[in-house]
């Protein structure tokens, strides 16, 4: 839940830098760098161990790498040809796809209890960010796009806790999957030509390092943290605090009203979150993680 507010917050910080110019994909591209050159420095001098991480975790590792981007990539495509309501709905359609994963790969149901909290927050995150007014506008890049940041969405949780059952420290899942993410970044957009000049603007350059640290690795960690005592479901359910999160920062800093149907959105949302603990007994085994 931490980690949806940090994610929450970063949605409000980062429009800042839109407004002057730089794009999502720019600032997707840039956030995986800020995050990972400080992550990287202090496992150098503190933590060498946690520098590298057991071959058979490797390829469980580089998905979880390329899931980051293509869930960042996916998500803003989204948003650029669809309400922003619907895109983050169909984003988080993902806690739900878990759950219907699981069912079919287990064969067997992962409770009446799971089912109602993903299904109430999912309806949650609907009303909060309003996604029933742009329904009638559908895009059929944007739809596609969308469900394709609730498939990343969740091969991105999913990746990140069998990495966990592997015994990979988070920090070192996350080291990989940021050098991971930064090498599919510069192929898909060549670094050189990020636009550079423009961090010379003191409030885009803060913007974008509040992004990296703030908005990606301080929630990524928390995240793939969680994943090692929750399943990857009960995770992406309590990430559904993100636009609630979002919309009430939006309000707080930035003016937007917020309407009964949020408002019942966001109850929604905190009573499925609560509800989903009480499905906690078929959690995987907690890993222990050695400070």
């Amino acid at each position: 839940m931490l980690a949806a507010f940090c994610w929450g917050l970063s949605a409000v910080i980062a429009k800042g830098a839109f407004d002057r110019g730089i794009t999502p994909e720019q600032m997707a591209q840039a956030r995986v760098i800020v995050a990972g050159v400080p992550l990287l420095a202090y496992l150098a001098i503190s933590r060498r161990d946690l520098l590298r991480a057991p071959r058979s975790a490797l390829p469980m590792i580089g998905l979880f790498g390329v899931a980051m981007v293509v869930v960042n990539w996916s998500y803003y495509v989204a948003i650029d040809r669809l309400d922003v309501g619907v895109a983050i709905s169909l984003q988080y359609t993902a806690p739900v796809l878990i759950l219907v994963l699981a069912a079919i790969v287990a064969r067997r149901s992962p409770g009446n209890v799971a089912w109602l909290a993903g299904l109430l927050t999912l309806a949650g995150a609907v009303l909060v960010s309003g996604a029933y007014a742009g329904l009638a506008t559908l895009d059929g890049i944007g739809l596609s796009a969308g469900i394709g940041a609730a498939l990343s969405f969740a091969a991105y949780l999913l990746t990140a806790e069998a990495a966990g059952r592997r015994s990979v420290h988070p920090a070192t899942v996350l080291l990989i999957g940021f050098a991971v993410a930064t090498v599919v970044w510069g192929l898909l957009q060549p670094w050189w030509q990020w636009p550079f000049g423009r961090l010379t603007d003191a409030e885009i350059g803060l913007r974008v390092v509040a992004v990296g640290l703030v908005g990606t690795l301080l929630p990524f960690l928390l995240a793939v943290s969680a994943v090692r005592v929750i399943s990857a479901a009960l995770a992406g359910i309590a990430a559904t605090f993100e636009p609630v999160f979002a919309a009430a920062l939006a309000w707080i800093l930035l003016g937007q009203q917020l309407g009964a149907l949020q408002l019942l959105g966001g109850a929604l949302v905190v009573g499925g979150v609560v509800i989903a603990q009480l499905s906690r007994t078929s959690r995987p085994t907690p890993v222990e993680i050695t400070p």
